[in-house]
């Protein structure tokens, strides 16, 4: 049985005799290949041969032993092939090399392209919303926040894209972020939105906004991503238009169907990495005992908003704003968001005199081994809905914190080796 998983053979035709950097020029090719990340290469001499000046070189002639052929073979994945190969071009101008199409029955190779070569336009968000110029702020909000989108693109009547509202831009008008308010009963984010100033998005939102080509492979944009700090990007038609939005959210996506659609015939040399190795080992806690007022203190000051709510060494909770405000009662609710609107000190004797502690307005931990893989991960984060997941040691103990940055850092990293 063979696989239809594209795979080549690269040959190529060299002479004993070449030299570069003051080596034989086969062990540089091979050394090149090898930094490249080509999976393997064997260079084979030969016992005879003759080249475009139609010279015979057999076994049988002395001189054999200094201008004898060499022919390096190398057998990987078709992308890695597109990718390395014109990394030869400067130290091989003349060389003859071949590439053929190969049927594999089995095979071990590098891991390629963790999207399996594939473009954005093939997996970005379609369905993703977009508001007009002149729509009022309030009710772009107010989309964004029931769509549960990273951010609102701003088009025009050509559905080109002329401006980006996103999360900075509600809280510099006096908002809280969207993530904040969807969790918010919906008349008291009415009453919030209320407060905006009226504006049209249009004014509302950052200009200049950063895009993404739809034909952009999903690697490259991971890569954007990363170096950009942005947690989605609009993306542009060939015309130039509006087509969908593209993000942490489809790349994770990405990486993990390219990953189950894999031959059982060739399998990866390098597997996934453990969990151990993706997770950051810092990350606030509070005892899960902790009084409503030192816990909400804590967590207004945690990076991120975000504490791992610990009874000893075990998890047994997780606490984010929006969390902290689903949880509270209507009171205590609106102090809550007036400290993080910076209205208010968490004082007072409401918080003091409050019975609640950490455990009561976390919510359930979502939890997964420090040996699970970073598939393991990104299946659970997409499944769960997650945005950070607790690592635990075998015996259930707090050992670090995966996030979805860093499940995607992950993932860049390994498209570009």
């Amino acid at each position: 049985m063979t696989t239809t998983e594209a795979v080549q053979r690269v040959r190529i035709y060299l002479s004993e005799r070449d030299t570069a950097e003051g080596q034989p020029l086969y062990l540089v090719t091979l050394d090149r290949l090898r930094r490249e990340g080509a999976t393997g290469a064997t260079a084979i001499r030969g016992l005879a041969g003759f080249g475009a000046g139609h010279r015979l070189r057999t076994a049988g002639m002395s001189e054999l032993g200094q201008s004898a052929p060499i022919v390096i073979e190398w057998v990987d994945r078709a992308d890695r092939v597109a990718r390395v190969l014109p990394a030869l071009d400067e130290l091989l101008p003349d060389a003859l090399i071949t590439i053929e199409d190969l049927r594999v029955y089995r095979a071990v190779l590098r891991s390629s392209d963790p999207f399996g070569g594939r473009s954005v336009g093939e997996a970005l968000d379609r369905s993703a919303i977009a508001a007009a110029p002149n729509a009022p702020l309030a009710e772009a909000v107010e989309v964004l926040v029931r769509s549960r989108q990273p951010l609102l693109p701003i088009v025009d009547d050509s559905r080109r894209v002329v401006a980006v509202l996103q999360a900075a831009d509600i809280v510099r008008r006096g908002a809280l972020p969207p993530h904040l308010l969807a969790a918010l009963p919906p008349d008291q984010r009415a009453a919030i939105l209320a407060e905006l100033p009226p504006l049209t998005v249009g004014d509302a939102a950052g200009p200049d906004p950063r895009t993404i080509y739809i034909e952009t492979t999903i690697a490259q944009t991971a890569n954007v991503l990363v170096e950009w700090g942005l947690e989605s990007l609009p993306v542009l038609d060939r015309e130039g238009r509006f087509a969908g939005l593209f993000g942490v959210e489809q790349v994770l996506a990405a990486a993990l169907e390219r990953r189950s659609q894999q031959s059982s015939n060739i399998r990866d040399a390098d597997q996934p990495p453990p969990v151990s190795l993706i997770m950051q080992m810092l990350l606030p806690s509070v005892p899960a005992t902790a009084p409503l007022r030192a816990t909400l203190t804590q967590l207004l000051a945690a990076p991120g908003r975000f504490l791992v709510v610990v009874n000893g060494w075990t998890p047994v909770g997780i606490l984010t704003d929006a969390q902290a405000a689903a949880a509270l009662p209507e009171d205590l609710r609106a102090l809550w968001l007036d400290a993080l609107r910076g209205r208010a000190q968490l004082d007072g004797d409401a918080l003091a005199a409050s019975p609640l502690t950490a455990a009561d307005i976390a919510a359930p931990p979502p939890v997964i081994r420090t040996r699970a893989t970073q598939d393991d991960a990104v299946r659970l984060a997409l499944e769960g809905g997650h945005e950070r997941l607790v690592a635990v040691d075998d015996e259930g103990r707090l050992a670090g914190l995966v996030t979805r940055r860093g499940l995607l850092r992950a993932l860049a990293q390994e498209s570009s080796s």
